[in-house]
């Protein structure tokens, strides 16, 4: 018996050795006529329906109608060039079931360049190239697609198990366009350029093209290297009753109009908002985008869970765009967050992580990160939204100027950290400080710093904030500042261990109206500063008290020497 694979493999082979004979059973395309290819070709394609048909490399065919592919079918077009013709008004390439219902299965199609001519046009769905509906087992391979108007280049709805690979784009509109309902599809090696999205997941299209949708499953989109006057890769949710789910987006090189990445919601169609996109992995990214376009990866969706970025790269400039967005355009909340094995070389006017006002993030890890150089007054990560649990770790920045690791910024009134961890830190630079959070209307109500070195810049924490810092294992090699910056409305409270300041530092800095209070024995500050507080401690670095400078602990209103019993 033969099988698809079997069919596959020799295919392969008659392929790559060119002049080899036909196998027994194939069915061979007619030579091209000159004029409309169309009703033979079909035919052909009739009499070979479950076998193998093969097209004769150097073959220029002329449609006007769409060639169908039955189930059970291996075309063979290497070499062949097959052009649908001006006024056309459909597609070039479809399935059976697509006009005559029903489902297909076992459907293989290799090589050949697949033109769309300019004016082709038509309505709806018929505006795509080649479109597949309702297969089980699609595999296209090795094709090149051209198109000069209209739609999707490669329209895939209704699919289970389908491979397309080593695809080579020049195309009007997107490339790869997947529709839900879909399960196991694999993209791979997309190469060339698109007017559109490179690479879509909707699993409900806008409205003229919403012949199927459902969700979108397992999903694994890799290998991309193309030009998009728009996304190189874009994953929407759909609708309220769609999804894409289980998504892997690996190996995006290249150049992208806007962004390199969306996730999530384009609003100009009620149908592809609102949909859910979760368990999203995206790794290996190192495209970049025309300058002020876009950035590595945007977030806007309102239904977002699970998404995990890893191994970005970014080299050059970054101008005003963040490399990640997360910016829904209304109220949203994305249950996880992931960031991690980033290396940026510069940052500018933008941080490499924006969290907007609109959203509220269940769990933020930023792990893994080098930046090797900022320009004044960058954030490595912002947030302006709200952030139930963050956690920073594996950082090595470089600044320049009144930078920050973690930044709620003034302007936005109500932004959250409701619980922060930074660990494994490493910064050098000049002014600023590790976390700022300068608006009385924040909120920071822990943060806990362990393992971190800063080199140059002037506070561990810039606070207008009721917050509780915890630090184990720090060092501040700076004399211009210190611990703890606190604003007029703030109100710290340093507790830990480990804790190493530069000798001649000023330890802390509180404003008229702010407060300190010290229970780190460590902390490097002229206690007449601080709160007195029962069993407060630190080391007092002001000679004109009288209790002296070194260990005191307040008993009391009084602070006491540990060692001499000296008060103050």
């Amino acid at each position: 018996m033969i099988t698809r694979r079997t069919l596959l493999a020799a295919a392969s082979g008659m392929v790559l050795a060119g002049d080899a004979p036909p196998q027994e059973g194939t069915v061979l395309l007619p030579p091209p006529s000159g004029g409309d290819d169309t009703g033979a070709l079909n035919a052909a394609l009739g009499r070979g329906s479950g076998g193998v048909v093969r097209g004769s490399p150097g073959a220029h065919y002329q449609v006007s109608a769409p060639l169908v592919v039955s189930s059970g079918t291996t075309l063979i077009m290497s070499g062949c060039t097959v052009t649908l013709a001006t006024g056309s008004a459909c597609n070039l390439l479809t399935n059976t079931a697509v006009a005559g219902g029903g489902r297909d299965r076992d459907i293989t199609v290799i090589g050949g360049t697949w033109v769309r001519a300019g004016g082709v046009g038509g309505i709806g769905p018929d505006l795509h190239t080649l479109r597949w509906r309702r297969v089980d087992g699609l595999t296209l391979k090795g094709l090149t697609v051209r198109t000069a108007s209209d739609k999707y280049a490669i329209s895939l709805g209704d699919v289970v198990d389908t491979s397309v690979t080593e695809i080579r784009f020049a195309v009007h509109s997107d490339g790869v366009h997947l529709q839900g309902p879909a399960t196991r599809t694999r993209i791979s090696g997309i190469h060339g350029s698109t007017g559109d999205d490179t690479v879509a997941i909707t699993p409900r299209d806008w409205q003229a093209y919403d012949d199927v949708f459902g969700p979108v499953t397992d999903t694994v989109i890799e290998n991309v290297n193309a030009a998009s006057l728009a996304a190189l890769v874009k994953v929407l949710g759909g609708s309220p009753e769609t999804a894409a789910l289980r998504t892997t987006v690996r190996g995006v090189t290249g150049i992208a109009g806007n962004n390199v990445v969306w996730i999530g919601d384009d609003t100009a169609d009620w149908r592809t908002t609102g949909g859910r996109v979760d368990e999203l992995v995206v790794e290996q990214v190192s495209a970049t985008t025309l300058p002020s376009r876009g950035g590595m990866v945007h977030i806007n969706g309102s239904f977002v869970g699970h998404v995990h970025l890893r191994e970005l790269r970014a080299r050059g400039p970054r101008g005003n765009e963040p490399l990640v967005r997360v910016t829904p355009l209304r109220a949203a909340v994305l249950d996880a967050l992931t960031v991690e094995d980033v290396d940026v070389e510069q940052l500018d006017a933008a941080p490499l992580l924006a969290v907007a006002r609109t959203v509220t993030i269940g769990r933020l890890l930023v792990d893994g990160v080098t930046v090797a150089g900022t320009s004044a007054g960058t954030a490595v990560t912002q947030i302006a939204g709200v952030v139930d649990d963050l956690t920073v770790r594996s950082v090595s920045l470089a600044t320049s100027g009144d930078s920050y690791l973690v930044e709620l910024p003034a302007w936005a009134t109500h932004a959250a950290i409701r619980r922060a961890n930074l660990s494994d830190v490493r910064v050098a630079g000049k002014g600023g400080a590790l976390v700022t959070a300068p608006a009385a209307t924040h909120v920071l109500p822990r943060l806990a710093v362990s393992q971190t070195r800063t080199v140059g810049t002037a506070w561990l924490v810039d606070l207008n904030t009721r917050t509780e810092l915890v630090v184990s294992d720090v060092t501040i090699d700076d004399t211009t500042g210190g611990v703890a910056r606190v604003r007029r409305s703030g109100a710290a409270v340093v507790r830990g261990d480990g804790l190493r300041s530069a000798s001649d530092s000023r330890g802390v800095a509180v404003s008229a109206g702010g407060s300190l209070v010290s229970y780190a024995l460590e902390l490097a500050a002229d206690v007449s500063e601080l709160v007195r507080a029962d069993g407060s401690r630190a080391t007092n670095t002001n000679a004109r008290l009288s209790c002296g400078i070194g260990p005191v602990e307040c008993t009391g209103l009084t602070w006491q020497h540990l060692r001499t019993g000296a008060t103050y």
